[in-house]
């Protein structure tokens, strides 16, 4: 059915007005001629002199607005036709002008066949056939077989015509989403670049590909790969701009382009990349004239493979760009000057919420002098876009254990830290040597380290990276599959990774509290943790309700708002030494709220702490 509601995509404003305002002055000099030809004294005369004037007017209008035409206007168009030629054969002096006059329904059967939806074109068809027989039949001269010939002429240039529009329509669409196809984004692309030119303004593409689809092909089988593409598809469309131009290109890659900078074109994409059932891998660049749109998109591939490499669900920017390298050379030198600091969110025990923190995980921060406070995913991504994400790594490490090694507290109490570790740190070949280094100079122990790596990027396949991983734990430091729930294949690895903790992403166990059927999920995952002597720590816990019930689901650590925003060295230091006084988890947004519902469906089993296995020891 909803084939027969869609509108060729050939129904462009310009076209369906310009056919129209061509076919009324056609039809209405059509009129006027028959009526010069008519009787001097033919009663119908003037009347078919004043409808074929009417027509002049209107398609004189209609083809001056055509770029306006509300498609509303083009149903009304269409049925003031059909009036027009029915009237306009009742009062024709003679049955031969008659059918002249009537043949004109030609136009109203090609506009239909061109511009309507089919359901609509079937009524207004439907109507015209009907209108123009009966007006036929009326006027006399002219037998029902005459009129059906006719209905017969009409009933084929619509088929016809509407079989052609669809057909010129698909070839550039895509069949199972309904995108642009590559076709169609070429298209498209030279028209944005010639817009673009023109104004002066800039555009950017991208080529986005869905992370681990073919395991979902693998597992489920090519319908479920088919489904998969269809509603991401129609998800992406929800959520990125009207403006933005979405194209499927073929498999599970997709290209989007805006008329905006690439690092506007990067924020945007972040909730496609980020989507917690669906990431995926995106690549950035811009179209700068006199080159054509083909080879920046040549670099948004190339772009796209960087992100894969680099531990996929992340979006990489092509260089150079003006506005890239700009911002890369001020991150560059906030680096060298230590401008970029970490912040330390805490860790509790999921058994002891309110007690001091048994770990920190360090974020790193960034205010840029002019574009003020910088978002971690965009300046994380410049620097692995410009190479020198190792050197900022390596700031962000040191200052950690820096920070961490200058307070007896954390030292005493056997405080964890953790630190983010980029997939392009991994595949160096000195990163362990370099994070030996580290924990010489600091004094910060290595037991005490825990190295986080999202799960995208021990699926992504780079064995050196895993490699790494493992030498890293010969110096005693632990490794944290962050992001956990997010990706598609992690779970069958886990059993090879040198990982201690799993961290379960927020999207993950945001309604864990709230629903019967995600606490069961979460649940098995600590089981399945517990059994591979694997410890769980949950993410993005922001009421004490839900961390209550995380806890009761068998995660060992949290971590969230409600326990602790990320905080300066300061602050961390006074909260280690008195605990007492670290603002209460009910003064922070979102916690202690009286409205947080109880889980559906949960029994008592599901929300209360229970026994659990010995885990990692923290």
């Amino acid at each position: 059915m909803e084939e027969w509601r869609r509108v060729p995509e050939v129904a462009t404003p310009r076209a369906v007005g310009a056919a129209f305002g061509v076919f009324y002055v056609a039809g209405g000099l059509v009129a006027l001629l028959v009526a010069a030809a008519g009787p001097t004294g033919a009663p119908g005369r003037p009347v078919l002199t004043a409808l074929g004037a009417s027509a002049l007017v209107v398609g004189a209008l209609v083809a001056a607005r055509r770029a306006h035409l509300p498609r509303l206007a083009t149903h009304l168009l269409a049925a003031a036709a059909t009036g027009l030629i029915g009237t306009a054969v009742l009062v024709t002096p003679d049955p031969r002008s008659a059918v002249l006059v009537a043949a004109v329904s030609v136009f109203v059967a090609v506009d239909t066949g061109v511009f309507f939806a089919r359901l609509h074109a079937l009524v207004h068809l439907s109507a015209c056939l009907v209108t123009t027989t009966a007006a036929l039949l009326v006027h006399g001269g002219v037998g029902l077989l005459g009129a059906l010939a006719l209905d017969l002429v009409l009933v084929a240039v619509a088929l016809v015509v509407g079989v052609l529009a669809r057909r010129a329509s698909s070839a550039s669409v895509d069949g199972l989403t309904g995108l642009p196809n590559r076709r169609g984004l070429d298209d498209a692309l030279e028209r944005l670049a010639l817009a673009a030119g023109r104004s002066g303004g800039p555009l950017s593409v991208a080529l986005v590909d869905l992370d681990g689809f073919k395991a979902v092909n693998d597992a489920s089988g090519h319908d479920a790969g088919d489904e998969l593409l269809r509603a991401t598809a129609a998800r992406w469309r929800a959520v990125l701009p009207r403006s933005a131009l979405l194209a499927r290109v073929g498999g599970d890659e997709f290209a989007v382009a805006l008329a905006a900078p690439p690092a506007e074109l990067a924020l945007v994409l972040s909730p496609v990349v980020r989507d917690p059932g669906r990431p995926a891998s995106a690549g950035v660049a811009a179209w700068a004239p006199p080159e054509g749109p083909a080879a920046a998109l040549h670099r948004a591939d190339a772009a796209l493979y960087r992100a894969k490499r680099a531990g996929r669900a992340r979006c990489e920017v092509a260089g150079p760009e003006t506005a890239s390298v700009a911002l890369a050379a001020d991150l560059r030198a906030a680096v060298a000057a230590g401008a970029v600091r970490p912040v330390y969110q805490p860790l509790v025990a999921a058994d002891a919420p309110g007690g001091a923190p048994v770990g920190v995980e360090a974020l790193a921060r960034w205010t840029h002098p002019v574009h003020g406070a910088v978002s971690p995913d965009v300046f994380v991504a410049v620097a692995e876009a410009h190479g020198f994400v190792g050197e900022l790594g390596a700031a962000v490490l040191e200052r950690a254990c820096h920070d961490l090694a200058s307070l007896p507290e954390a030292r005493d109490r056997g405080l964890v830290l953790a630190v983010n570790v980029s997939g392009l740190e991994l595949v160096d070949d000195d990163y362990v040597e370099r994070l030996a280094a580290v924990l010489d100079r600091t004094g910060w122990p290595a037991a005490q380290l825990v190295l986080e790596v999202t799960e995208s990027v021990v699926e992504g396949g780079d064995e050196r990276a895993v490699a790494t991983l493992l030498a890293c734990r010969t110096l005693g430091v632990r490794v944290a599959v962050d992001d956990f729930g997010t990706g598609y294949s992690s779970l069958s690895r886990l059993d090879r990774l040198p990982a201690a903790y799993l961290k379960l992403d927020a999207g993950f166990t945001a309604t864990a509290h709230t629903c019967a059927g995600r606490a069961r999920l979460v649940r098995a995952v600590t089981a399945m943790s517990r059994s591979l002597g694997l410890g769980v720590v949950a993410e993005g816990v922001e009421t004490p309700e839900q961390g209550r019930v995380l806890a009761g689901l068998g995660c060992d650590l949290l971590q969230g708002f409600a326990l602790g925003r990320p905080e300066p060295l300061a602050s961390l230091a006074a909260r280690l030494r008195h605990p007492s006084a670290a603002p209460a988890a009910d003064a922070r947004p979102g916690a202690g709220r009286a409205d947080v519902p109880a889980p559906r469906g949960a029994t008592a089993d599901d929300a209360t702490p229970g026994s659990r296995a010995p885990h990692p020891a923290v």
